[in-house]
């Protein structure tokens, strides 16, 4: 059985396990379970395979202002042009100065001279108002020209991810650009890839002031415009060597960055994705085996398009990993413990989102979990147990009054748990409270799954240097680190 020492005040994790991270998994904040602004879905309470459909579907964004309308090829800009919006990347302000607790939609097309544009609403539905009419953009191309843009210029921002950097405190925005400079980037034999459309990087500290400060370098002055550092460049493999854009970016449970990467080839049949890995969110090591998701791999249908679309931790070191395949996008969901090899979902393509372009910015609330794509947000109902579907009572007892330094303070304890369905308890926490000034050493039991309830024997060696007195142990059993019940009583320690 595992032990762990430590200073005072003692605090063990025994294994009365409730649904939620297992014991020894990596914690990524401190409820233990993934943040949404990182990016990736908490769903280690999933009961049953993540749902192909969705309940509802609601439009959230619409072309309301002249830079959202293309100017490549189109002289009587801002009417007609291609119409491509979308793009949502959707965070709640709950981190930073004047985290407000709002939901920020950031969105953008993928024609010139598209720039990042950002909307705001008090409600994860909407409606969301875009923040300053009649442009309401948080980055803009340098040469845009609101009065009228060079129909043949190809310039444009588009794709935007945005994740919370706590190492930091910022919030990083990663989103592609035109390099106009690619020939210089292409004819330099130390950089890989063409460099045509590679991925920057903004931050910001407080979203309610929309202001966002690109990385720039001027070392990058003579291969990549307006000196933008191209946090994920081009690779000089095929697979991405022409386009490094449209990628999702996530930390993970224990802080790693991931990137989900979408790479586009010089020449056919189109784009396939791979990965890549960050200790920091700004430099990136691609997988040595990218593309991961292609033609020809068991977990793919052959087909000339991938797409990346969204990730999610279903627990004890399991993610789920949903991409799009085929033209007219279609998003299939996997498992995998290490993003290099998938278990494709036998149930087939989900039945939301369907032709949409880009990732899906998925946000969780509840037993419902928000899927931002396109120009609409998809409402999932979840098969999760409610608070309210589940009683949970703990109660300690059969502990002695009193016992001497060197002994083993043993005592029950019973955690009785009623939910509609089997499902195991989170983590129970035992702390001891009182005149000791050493580490106690604490049993931690086994992984068991419950149905209605759990006697356990815990015993607690008693330090041989514990001075006499009063103390006070307590065990709360928790969800998502909240505890939802506990039980406690006093012995006294006595003299050797």
């Amino acid at each position: 059985m595992p032990h762990r020492r430590g200073p005072w005040p003692v605090v063990i994790t025994l294994a009365l396990a409730c649904p939620g991270i297992s014991p020894g998994q990596p914690v990524p904040d401190g409820e233990g379970r993934p943040l949404n602004s990182w990016r990736v879905v908490d769903l280690t309470d999933l009961m049953d395979e993540l749902p192909l459909d969705v309940v509802s579907s609601t439009r959230v964004l619409w072309q309301t202002e002249d830079w959202e309308h293309s100017s490549y090829g189109n002289p009587d800009w801002p009417r007609g042009g291609h119409e491509s919006l979308g793009y949502p990347a959707v965070v709640r302000n709950e981190h930073g100065p004047n985290a407000d607790g709002r939901y920020y939609l950031y969105y953008a097309h993928h024609d010139p001279m598209s720039g990042i544009g950002c909307a705001v609403s008090d409600s994860i539905t909407g409606p969301y108002v875009k923040k300053s009419p009649p442009d309401s953009q948080v980055l803009m191309v340098p040469n845009y020209n609101p009065g009228g843009p060079n129909p043949g210029d190809p310039s444009h921002y588009s794709s935007p991810t945005v994740v919370w950097n706590e190492d930091e405190g910022l919030w990083f925005m990663y989103f592609h650009y035109f390099n106009h400079y690619h020939g210089a980037w292409t004819g330099d034999p130390s950089l890989p890839g063409e460099g045509w459309q590679m991925t920057a990087l903004a931050t910001c500290a407080d979203l309610s002031s929309h202001r966002w400060t690109l990385w720039t370098d001027p070392r990058w002055s003579e291969v990549s415009v307006w000196d933008i550092v191209p946090v994920l460049p081009t690779t000089e493999e095929s697979w991405m060597k022409s386009q490094s854009s449209y990628h999702a970016v996530q930390r993970l449970p224990g802080g790693l960055w991931l990137a989900f990467l979408r790479g586009t080839p010089t020449e056919g049949p189109g784009p396939t994705v791979g990965f890549a890995t960050s200790s920091n969110g700004r430099r990136w090591e691609f997988f040595p085996e990218n593309p991961r998701i292609e033609p020809g791999r068991p977990w793919t249908v052959d087909t000339s398009e991938y797409r990346p679309r969204f990730t999610g931790y279903l627990g004890d070191g399991e993610y789920l990993v949903a991409w799009a395949e085929h033209s007219n996008p279609h998003t299939i969901y996997s498992r995998t413990r290490d993003f290099e090899t998938f278990e494709r979902d036998a149930r087939g393509y989900a039945q939301w989102g369907i032709g949409d372009d880009g990732i899906v910015s998925a946000w969780r609330e509840g037993d419902r979990l928000y899927l931002f794509s396109g120009t609409q947000v998809h409402e999932m109902l979840l098969p999760v147990d409610s608070e309210e579907d589940c009683n949970l009572e703990v109660r300690l007892g059969d502990a002695p009054s009193a016992v001497a330094p060197g002994e083993n303070l043993s005592f029950s304890a019973t955690a009785n748990h009623r939910c509609p369905r089997p499902r195991s308890l989170d983590q129970a926490q035992l702390s001891v409270e009182g005149p000791l000034s050493h580490g106690w050493d604490l049993y931690d039991g086994s992984p068991v799954e419950v149905r209605d309830s759990l006697v356990v024997r815990i015993q607690v060696p008693v330090p041989l240097e514990a001075p006499p007195g009063t103390y006070t142990l307590e065990l709360s059993v928790l969800r998502a680190g909240r505890a939802l019940d506990s039980d406690g009583f006093e012995v006294e320690v006595t003299g050797n």
